[in-house]
């Protein structure tokens, strides 16, 4: 076991834990188990025989948000997650993960989601029927986090599309409207390849795919290469489709803009996906004025809590990593957050009342009144 990672397990077995303090996990708990190092420790002892996997280390591995913050921070540029990967793959096929991730995994399959919920006649619901268009050049992949928790994302993304004269896009449509996310990080491979296949043999036949999350853009472009479902070149963030025409259409901005603004990094977009530098261009874009920025951003990012299944085994400690992260909205007497991550949205709302947070598309939306023919 973990013999794929065995020279990342050993460098980290003569390092002085210098991850630690880009660690969110850690940094809530204080317990060096959880820490990077002391993950990586564990399973390193696991690989050699020195201690069993049992339930205890099961539990252990997802004790991680999925940041990278920690390769981000490392000399070795050393990658985590993924020896944490395997140790809940294994988990799983040996039934000893964690209760409540495996209440999750079963919750999941009620509907083909997290939430238990048909997703699809919701997305009808937020959108109007005259949205079904045939045979549509692209098609705009919402998640299921934007469906069933923000949907107001949604409605803005299509206002913004209409505003721009953008009239060739439809939603995705099909009864699955989840990219399997949430199975492969609760170690649930087999389940999530399933999911992958059938969303593969729908979505293959798509001349482009827009998706509104970073984690599902890094999932359909790069998770599901590795499982042999290549829609690589089909798939582009909705930040890298609105850049061309928020710099080649003119437009009218509304009188009142919110200018005095904090820009929260996802994960996702800037260590999985490289688009910290793209989110600020389209923020000064549509409202000429540089986002404001927390202590900690770009590749420096802190997570907001909710990565991975960090939050369904450690509820509370992951609300309190989301609320450690606004407290410097309040420090800098600001009360509008935008970010482009629909889990952190709903993460950050959940836990404070006082701050405003937006996706980075209905900002967008927000800022403009209409394009200029």
């Amino acid at each position: 076991m973990f013999e794929d990672h065995a020279k990342a397990l050993d460098t980290c077995l003569t390092c002085p834990s210098l991850c630690q303090s880009a660690c969110p996990v850690f940094l809530e708990d204080s317990n060096r188990s959880h820490s990077p190092w002391g993950l990586m420790q564990t399973m390193n002892r696991v690989r050699r025989g020195q201690i069993p996997f049992d339930e205890t280390v099961a539990e252990m591995s997802y004790h991680c948000v999925g940041c990278k913050g920690c390769t981000t921070q490392c000399e070795h540029g050393i990658e985590i997650p993924p020896v944490l990967e395997e140790a809940r793959q294994k988990a799983v096929k040996s039934d000893i993960l964690p209760s409540n991730i495996k209440g999750f995994v079963e919750k999941f399959h009620r509907h083909n989601n997290p939430f238990s919920k048909d997703l699809l006649k919701r997305l009808d619901e937020i959108l109007p029927a005259q949205k079904k268009q045939k045979d549509p050049k692209a098609i705009y992949f919402a998640s299921c986090t934007t469906i069933s928790k923000t949907p107001e994302i949604i409605s803005d993304t299509f206002s913004l599309l209409n505003k721009l004269k953008i009239d060739f896009v439809a939603p995705y449509r099909e009864a699955i409207q989840c990219c399997g996310y949430p199975l492969l990080s609760a170690g649930a491979e087999s389940d999530f390849v399933d999911l992958a296949e059938v969303n593969y043999h729908s979505l293959k036949k798509l001349p482009l795919i827009v998706s509104g999350s970073p984690a599902c853009t890094y999932t359909l472009k790069t998770a599901y290469k590795k499982y042999h479902f290549d829609l690589e070149d089909k798939v582009i963030s909705i930040n890298e489709f609105l850049k061309p025409y928020l710099k080649n259409i003119n437009f009218t901005l509304k009188k009142k803009l919110r200018t005095k603004l904090m820009l929260h990094d996802p994960c996702y977009s800037v260590r999985y996906l490289d688009e910290g530098l793209l989110m600020r261009e389209l923020i000064a874009e549509v409202s000429g004025y540089p986002p404001g920025e927390f202590f900690d951003h770009q590749n420096s990012t802190s997570c907001s809590g909710q990565g991975g299944c960090y939050s369904v085994i450690e509820k509370e400690r992951a609300d309190r990593i989301t609320k450690e992260r606004l407290k410097e909205c309040y420090e800098k007497d600001t009360r509008t957050v935008v970010t482009q991550c629909p889990s952190c949205v709903f993460k950050m709302r959940k836990n404070s009342k006082r701050i405003v947070v937006k996706d980075l598309v209905s900002y967008l939306n927000d800022c403009i009144e209409e394009a200029l023919s």
